[in-house]
């Protein structure tokens, strides 16, 4: 076997039976001497693929190993989700974006551009924080304990603005919340004198893959509009989960 291939077949041993393993344990099932196994292993977790396992002497599947199998999954989201986009713009007035997870932050997969003249601006892989944004608190609060844990220790909690959340067990309080509504709300967390409203995608196997969501202007994220916006949002995101499950059903 060459590198290419030794490096897939470690991949390989993983499954819902064999979550972790062990440098040895992967060794012997590939007939491999165990300084070549732990070398393919270091390999693998430097790009991502494998990270060690917390509390055992083991090694697991790494995150950059979720996001590839999430990527899979990018174009079709995109498709879906742009009809029910272009429909909270014609009904609104806002621009509406679909949000991703690059690594450690959120990202903007696609865009649909309102027709005010005042707006929040978006590109297209533009990356922000999870914590300050609605449609990164509505990805972050669904990931595992495990990886929020990783994120905040790598990334922090920095502070944008007077509102944003910058205490950890505050946080972990507003994604719990926003696990029990179903939906995440901004307060000018992330760019002052904005709100916004966000919520989650799930793939076909439970996993959240995305948000859709909406910031705009404070003045106009009130009262009926508000309410309106959250229903348009929270119905759309059902509609595109659903649909992903139908396709993946095919």
């Amino acid at each position: 076997m060459n590198t290419l291939e030794k490096c897939v077949r470690i991949l390989e041993l993983f499954s819902d039976t064999s979550p972790v393993l062990q440098v040895g344990e992967i060794a012997r099932a590939l007939d491999l001497p165990r300084s070549t196994a732990y070398r393919y292993v270091s390999a693998l977790k430097r790009h991502g693929l494998l990270e060690q396992s917390p509390g055992e002497n083991g090694y697991r599947l790494g995150r950059r190993i979720i996001e590839l199998a999430a990527s899979m999954s990018r174009k079709p989201l995109r498709e879906l989700a742009l009809p029910y986009m272009e429909r909270v713009v014609r009904e609104t007035g806002e621009t509406v974006i679909l949000c991703g997870i690059r690594g450690h932050v959120g990202v903007c997969l696609e865009k649909v551009d309102g027709h005010h003249a005042l707006r929040v601006s978006f590109e297209l892989g533009e990356t922000y924080p999870l914590h300050a944004a609605a449609t990164g608190k509505a990805i972050f609060a669904f990931l595992e304990p495990r990886i929020q844990n990783d994120i905040i220790a790598d990334v922090g909690l920095p502070r944008f603005t007077a509102t944003t959340i910058t205490d950890e067990a505050a946080l972990r309080k507003e994604l719990a919340r926003i696990r029990k509504v179903g939906f995440a709300e901004s307060d000018g967390e992330a760019i002052e004198g904005t709100r916004g409203i966000a919520v989650p995608i799930f793939s076909p196997s439970k996993q959240i893959l995305a948000s859709l969501g909406v910031s705009a202007p404070v003045h106009r994220v009130k009262g009926e509009m508000r309410k309106r916006l959250m229903e348009l949002l929270i119905d759309a995101g059902r509609h595109i989960t659903r649909e992903l499950n139908a396709l993946e059903a095919r």
